[in-house]
């Protein structure tokens, strides 16, 4: 590939791009003043919080904001593709260009497959429709497009549904659609978010093959600092609908010159130090600036920024030249450093413990389908359940937080489901407190139900669409804590500010709130019955840096004051040792190894672990990190395994015994917690790996 020059004509030129849309309650300004280019060979990372355009700004460049109806919204400035304005396309002109040269990923894939229609069949008619296939070849291809993406069995994958599909499929399903055209621009809104961390260094690297092979222009959208670092040429700082940095990636990350994106930066979970102590995780204070409120002749940073002058609230800056391609919206730009927002503070590591922990389980077994036959009712049996979990142990400690870890598709949402009692267990026991609980949630007693409290995956999916955001708040502290109506929605408005959310969102239906927006206020219900356990399955997936930076002080506030017990599920390692006490890591529905968080996290470790640690990205650029990569993806689980259950894909599988002999448990010296279920000892793997593990950052 020739090297790209930078007087070449760009592929995509955002030009002062505004976004308005006018509701019944008022105008709302979602993009005020964007501006980037996007050259071929080229990936432009977009980042910021929550609300700040970002998914907007990307739904503009294909057109999908066009108005049903004259005065729904109105785009202004200029998006060249090629030097031809989208934003002036008709819908026909933009049809041809859609799918074929210009794909996008979606955040939410759930919402964005035909759950009427099987995934192979859709996948197929983006293929005959954008490259003439015929049937036959559709199918085949589609089947390379879903292993390129490390689906299992692709296959039959297109035989699924939708819902038959993880939410980390889902997505691999729909960036394998993106990547089917070989698109010129591709546009990645949240493409990883749902995905573990192997599975998205595996997309990640995807990425950087199709930017390398087919010199295609890349917009990828993110709030994940690691993966950015990881993929990015360059990268764009949105704030309250504007662009307010913009640099080389190394660049930005190493030399920040905007208060806001340098606070970003140090909202990221930080490692202990030396002498073991973890800082307390920062947060960027108040609130983004709403898009109801009108364009100001002032920073729209300035309320929250700690070096703000008084021009900064008289005069709006505009983007300039801070040298070296890169471009700030700060009059100060030359002053910004990463001690304008103070110094680390240590981290309270005080807990509530007791001997009885508050949960505790024991052979927990869950199988789902039974035996086939291969004539329906007579004749051998052809096809195996699929065993999601099998013999999975564990507890809870009173205010301690269990932290569970994994690949998609390995049981960890099962596991949630089987403690809440959505999923009923088919062996094994579960006791809260002492007492047993049914394994359905219908057989539990009132009390059982308010102290055990669930956030999915999902919020969209947990939403009801047709009522407004307070509904579920409300409801839940009616029925859990048995509160009037009148203090029910008093205390709804409280705990909306707890989550960083303006009392005006509780009015709002689901479809009008961003991703993170929705799993604030599911996370506000979790708290309204103050349960003694939550289970927050990917609680903080959907949020940004600074917002999760901001639940995660929350969850551990709420920990310290009530003594509540989290177990928390989750793919972000650095989020996972930052929240935990313990760990728990499967695969395959097995335990892998278990034990206290800065062991698991350490050398020695399961192969399996050190994989996953490998795969994490480092919020560092220039950081060289182990590259160790799983073939292929979880096994399907439907045949039990004769030996270890991670033999399959193991980098450092020892022989015949890794294939026939179950792997033994070993009890870590000097940590009597710290568990390992594998054949190699624990002091060969303690020297394999030394200086091998990856730093969580």
């Amino acid at each position: 590939m020739t090297e790209k020059r930078q007087d070449e004509a760009p592929l995509l030129e955002v030009d002062h791009l505004a976004v308005t849309f006018y509701t019944p309650r008022g105008t709302f300004r979602v993009v005020r003043d964007v501006s980037f280019t996007i050259r071929r060979g080229e990936v432009l990372a977009l980042v910021g919080e929550t609300g700040c355009g970002k998914s907007i700004s990307a739904f503009a460049i294909v057109g999908y904001l066009l108005p049903f109806h004259p005065g729904e919204s109105r785009i202004d400035g200029s998006i060249l593709f090629e030097g031809k304005d989208l934003a002036r396309m008709t819908g026909a002109e933009l049809r041809q260009v859609r799918g074929n040269r210009i794909a996008m990923v979606y955040q939410n894939p759930g919402t964005s497959l035909n759950p009427t229609m099987r995934v192979g069949p859709q996948m197929e008619e983006v293929l005959r429709v954008h490259l003439g296939l015929d049937s036959r070849q559709a199918r085949q291809r589609a089947a390379e497009l879903f292993d390129s993406v490390g689906l299992a069995e692709p296959e039959r994958v297109g035989q699924r549904y939708p819902h038959q599909l993880s939410g980390g499929m889902q997505q691999r399903v729909m960036i394998a659609m993106a990547l089917s055209c070989e698109p010129d621009l591709l546009i990645m809104d949240e493409p990883t978010t749902s995905l573990d961390v192997t599975t998205e260094a595996t997309i990640l690297d995807l990425v950087a093959d199709l930017k390398q092979r087919v010199n295609a222009g890349i917009l990828f959208v993110s709030h994940n600092l690691g993966t950015v670092a990881r993929v990015a040429d360059r990268v764009a700082v949105m704030y309250a609908g504007q662009t307010i940095e913009e640099a080389p990636a190394s660049e930005l990350f190493k030399n920040s010159r905007h208060p806001y994106a340098t606070g970003l930066l140090q909202c990221v979970p930080q490692p202990p130090s030396e002498s073991g102590t973890a800082p307390r995780l920062r947060s960027i204070p108040g609130g983004t600036y709403a898009p109801e409120e009108a364009n100001l002749q002032a920073c729209l940073f300035a309320p929250r920024c700690p070096m703000a002058q008084d021009s900064c609230h008289t005069e709006a800056p505009e983007m300039v030249d801070a040298g070296d391609n890169h471009r700030s919206r700060c009059f100060f730009w030359k002053d910004v450093h990463k001690e304008i927002w103070g110094e680390l503070e240590p981290r309270d590591e005080n807990h509530l413990e007791t001997a009885e922990p508050v949960l505790k389980a024991e052979g927990l077994r869950r199988f789902f389908g039974q035996w086939q036959r291969k004539y329906l009712f007579f004749g051998p049996r052809v096809r195996p359940p699929v065993r999601a979990v099998t013999n999975i142990d564990f507890e809870v400690g009173a205010g301690r937080t269990l932290g569970i870890v994994g690949e998609s598709g390995c049981g960890k949402t099962t596991v949630a489901r089987l403690v809440a009692g959505l999923t009923p267990r088919q062996r094994g026991e579960i006791r809260l407190h002492s007492e047993e609980l049914a394994p359905q949630v219908e057989g539990r007693t009132y009390k059982q139900r308010a102290a055990l409290r669930m956030v999915f995956q999902n919020p969209t999916m947990s939403l009801n669409p047709k009522l407004p955001a307070r509904h579920i708040i409300v409801r839940s502290l009616q029925k859990l804590a048995q509160l009037s109506q009148k203090d029910s929605i008093k205390r709804a408005t409280e705990l909306a500010l707890a989550v960083r959310l303006e009392p005006a969102y509780l009015d709002r239906h689901p479809a009008e709130l961003s991703g993170g927006e929705q799993q604030r206020i599911a996370l506000a219900a979790a708290f309204a019955g103050n349960a003694d356990l939550i289970v927050a399955d990917e609680a903080v997936s959907a949020l940004d840096v600074s917002v999760q930076a901001q639940v995660l002080k929350l969850l551990e506030d709420h920990q310290h004051k009530q003594g509540t017990s989290y177990i928390f599920i989750s793919h972000d390692l650095a989020v996972v040792r930052y929240i935990s006490n313990d760990i728990l890591v499967l695969y395959a529905g097995h335990v892998a190894e278990s034990g206290p968080v800065d062991c698991v996290l350490n050398a020695p470790s399961h192969p399996y672990t050190e994989a996953l640690l490998s795969a994490a990205p480092v919020p560092d650029p220039d950081a060289v990190a182990t590259h160790i990569r799983l073939p292929g993806a979880v096994p399907t689980l439907r045949a039990r395994f004769e030996g270890c259950f991670f033999a399959g894909r193991c980098p450092r599988k020892m022989g015949p015994v890794c294939d026939h002999t179950p792997p033994p448990a070993h009890i870590v010296p000097g940590s009597p917690d710290h568990v390992i279920y594998c054949h190699i000892p624990v002091e060969e793997l303690a020297a394999m790996q030394q200086g091998r593990v990856a730093e969580v950052t």
